[in-house]
This record gives C-alpha cells, structure tokens and sequence, in this order.
C-alpha cells in the first residue's frame, strides 16, 4: 500500500505472502529456494540503484501461512532476507545513543527535520547554525563519491525498529550493504538509527543509536547474489514457525457463524463454482408439522446455510418422540412440551444464528366437523396460516395426515409459493414438488417428451377423485400412528432439501 501514512514512523514494506493449503505442505516448504527468490530481487534492487531513489524497496519480506479454518489456529513464519556481507562493519567508535553523543539543541534540530520525512531511509546534511536539510540517498551518494573529504557533514537515516539498546535492527543492515556497494574512497559513514517512543503525549528519540564506520567497497561482487539469511526464530529461540489461536479470542456465536458456512464455501470453490449461497441463506422456509419429517428437514436445511425456519404444529412431545425426532430430547417429553416451539428452541441450541420460531398451530382440515364454539378459532387459524403462508418462500407440507395439507396446498397455489410434499409409508416415501399457477398457465405452450414446466406440473391431490376425509376415524394403533422404518424419514427429508436447492439453483427459477 503505497499511500500508507507515516505517523509515528509506520513504512510499507513489499513482500511475498505465500498461503499452502495443508499443513503438511507447510512443514516441507523449502524456505532456502523462498528466501533467495526474495534476496534476487531485494540485490537487483541494490546493484542497479532503485533503492536509492526509492527507500522503501531497502527492505523485503516473505511470509509463509498455513490457516486451519476449522480450529482458526494460523501457522505462519516470516522471513526479512538480510545480505551476509561485508562480514565486517569497521566501526570507528563504539556505537552510542544520540543522547551520548549530539547535544539537546542538535537531537532537537534533528527531530524536527525530520517530522517533515516521508521515506524510509535519507540522509542529512549539516548546514550552519545547528540546522540540516534532508537530500536522499541518491542525492547523498552522489555527493560523497565526489567530495569524499566532505563525509562529516552528512548522516544516513534508518527507521529502526529494533528495540535492543545496543544492537540496531535488521534494515540497518541492509543500508549499510547498499553504502558499502556503492561509496567509494570515503574515510567515515555517519549513521543514525532512528528510534521513536511515544510516553504521557511526549516524543522521546533519546535512545536513539549513532553508529560511525568506515566502509570499504564492495562493488566488486557485481550481479552475483550474496548469501543471506533472515527466517525468523520462534518463541523457543529456534528457527522455526510460530502460531497464534485465536478461537480464544473471539465471539463464539461469530465462530459458529463463519464455521457453519465453511462446508458450503469449500464446496462451491472446488466442485459447483456457480452455487448460488447467498439466494439460500435469505430464503425462508415453513415447515407444517414438527414430527419425525420437519426435525430432519430443519436439520439439513441448516445444514445448507438457510437461517429463516418456522414450524407449524399442534401437538406435544411424547415419550416415543425422542428417539425418532432428532430435535427433541427425554427432558422435553417429560415436560410435554409443545412440539413446535421446542423444535425452534432446539434449533437455536445448536445454533445461535438461526431464526426460528414456532407456532401451536391447528391448521383446519377438510372432513372435520366444526362446532359453532369453535367457529371464530378456526377462521383465525385460517387466517395465520394465510399470514405466515405468504410470508415464506419455501413451504414442506410435514403433516402426519393427507387433509392437513389440503388447505396449505391451496394457499400456496395461490400465492405462488415453492411447494413440497414429503409423505412416509413403512418402507416408501413419496416426495412431490407441486406446480406454480401462472398467468399464462392456460395459454399454449410447447410440451418436450420427458419435460413439463413447473407451472404444468401437478400437486399431492391431483389423482384424488373424491374430496379429502378425517383419516383419524375409526383407526387402530398402528393406523393412527406413522409406522415406517427409521431410516425412510430421514432420506425422504433429505431428498426433500436436496430438491429445494436444484429449485433455486435452477436458471428458469
């Protein structure tokens, strides 16, 4: 980033950020083929003189990262290629804070010269009266080469991150390689290795290191690439990795949010680029009924990132639920609780990003009686229904009996809603998407063998040739009850959700 801001000395750096994808590759990454593609390009900058006309190139960096998704514990390792020559400075003097060795009117003189910088590294030169211009390091090197007896005058400025108090940091290194490369024939090279604190609102630049040396050229290594070094030590010391959790550290609600969508991320970025995420995660979905059906419905429409789910249902939660209804638990038939707001309390245990709520609900049925007593109850149960109906995108039709899904069939026929049918027999399953009136419902259209569009297609009552009856009369047990073998209701609820997903997906959606 270029248009970086150097408040209190902050400098871009250009580097290579390589990211693997398994941590096996991550340990058997060869770091010595990473750090000399860095270190060609960091010494093709020095030997034909880019970095003295542009100070931020001095530096690089590479930076390896291997991130686990799933646990958020990233691995990474930088590196700052740093040429090994000279193998000897030559310092004159032993190196010293500025506060040892400029007075308080020069280190303030200084300072203020300095506010007004805006590169990495440049240079100072003396003028009269305590004060300095800064000229770059082109500008500076120029100069020396040419009236070397001239060296006392000028001092080189480093930013310098290190906080040792005797040893200057890495990029200090790195000015003095390219100084050596390119001065010639001078006595001594004045360098200061800026360092800034802030304490109380207060700038202190004190602690500051002066160091002076005398280089000797070593322009005669010409394009051929020193040796360097630069991988960073981990915490132990040792040149290693190091590696920061931060599952620790963050909302476990944000991590179960960014957790949940992994799966569907990974799968569109490898094998279906063109899924559409986004289309499902605003869609909303009623579920009329909250049994054995709608608790895996629920589940897998989770699973595929859809966060609005309503349920529909108006009975309680018996003993014999439990085991065959994955969202309820021993507890919840103990305290009889209604099945649709237990089903949407679950829901939010497992996660709390959803949106779900429940309704005890009786949806009327054609074949049963209503008493006048009951009269008004019904016309609003109709009504909700009708509400929560037009409300919702997707509705599955649950229930345990034909006629409970005769009114929302029609409903949702009329207020055009995506339709499916999921019914269960003891070992068979029927799974039915019901067709979309339209406008041009009637009009003539062209039929393809083996292909019907969706407002052609049929509903759950198209083959009934008598009106729907109360199914709940004069049955036994095993009639009244939804007898079928476990595994069938979870497949037809998964084909179901399956189904749904081709619906949107689908370009003529």
């Amino acid at each position: 980033n270029n248009k970086i801001s150097n408040q209190q000395q902050q400098y871009s750096v250009n580097g290579t950020l390589k990211l693997v994808n398994t941590i096996e590759e991550f340990k058997t990454f060869d770091i010595e083929s990473a750090l000399k593609s860095e270190s060609s390009i960091l010494w093709n900058d020095f030997v034909h003189g880019n970095v003295l006309e542009n100070p931020q190139k001095l530096n690089r960096f590479y930076l390896l990262i291997f991130a686990d998704l799933k646990k958020y514990i990233y691995h990474y390792w930088f590196a700052f290629p740093t040429f090994l020559i000279p193998t000897s400075f030559n310092l004159l003097n032993p190196i010293q804070s500025i506060g040892e060795r400029f007075s308080t009117d020069e280190i303030t003189a200084i300072s203020k010269t300095l506010d007004s910088n805006q590169l990495h590294a440049c240079c100072l030169h003396r003028q009269q009266n305590l004060s300095f211009v800064i000229i770059s390091l082109k500008q500076a090197v120029q100069h020396l080469n040419n009236q070397p007896q001239s060296a006392s005058e000028y001092i080189f400025i480093i930013n310098d991150p290190s906080t040792d108090p005797i040893y200057p940091g890495w990029p200090v290194r790195n000015l003095l390689t390219l100084l050596y490369y390119h001065l010639h024939s001078i006595e001594q090279l004045n360098i200061i290795c800026w360092r800034e604190r802030f304490r109380d609102g207060h700038q202190h630049v004190n602690h500051s290191l002066y160091l002076q040396l005398k280089p000797e050229s070593i322009s005669n290594i010409g394009d051929t690439i020193p040796p360097s070094s630069g991988w960073e030590k981990n915490e132990r010391q040792r040149l290693g990795s190091r590696q920061v959790n931060l599952s620790t550290s963050m909302n476990p609600i944000h991590l179960a949010e960014t957790a949940v969508g992994l799966n569907l991320k990974l799968m569109k970025w490898r094998l279906a680029p063109e899924l559409d995420l986004e289309s499902l995660e605003q869609m909303s979905c009623l579920l009329l009924g909250a049994g054995t059906l709608g608790c895996n419905v629920a589940r897998c429409l989770m699973g595929w990132g859809i966060k609005n789910i309503t349920f529909i249902d108006n009975s309680r939660i018996s003993y014999s639920n439990p085991v065959r209804q994955t969202l309820f638990t021993f507890q919840d038939s103990c305290e009889n609780k209604p099945k649709a707001q237990a089903a949407a309390d679950a829901l939010k245990i497992i996660y709390p990003g959803i949106k779900s709520i429940g309704y005890d609900l009786t949806i009327p049925m054609p074949g049963h009686t209503v008493s006048d007593s009951t009269m008004e109850k019904v016309k609003e149960d109709i009504n909700l229904l009708h509400d929560l109906i037009r409300q919702h995108d997707v509705i599955f039709l649950l229930t345990d009996s034909r006629e409970s899904r005769w009114l929302p069939t029609v409903i949702g026929a009329v207020e055009q809603k995506i339709v499916l049918c999921c019914a269960v027999g003891f070992d068979s399953y029927v799974i039915i998407r019901h067709g979309i009136p339209t406008k041009e419902s009637n009009s003539s259209s062209t039929t393809y063998k083996n292909y019907l569009p969706g407002n052609k297609l049929g509903c759950y009552f198209c083959n009934d040739i008598v009106a729907p009856v109360d199914s709940s009369i004069d049955r036994t047990l095993d009639q009244q009850c939804t007898v079928t073998r476990p595994g069938i209701s979870m497949m037809a609820s998964a084909l179901s959700v399956e189904l749904l997903v081709s619906i949107i997906q689908h370009p003529l959606r």
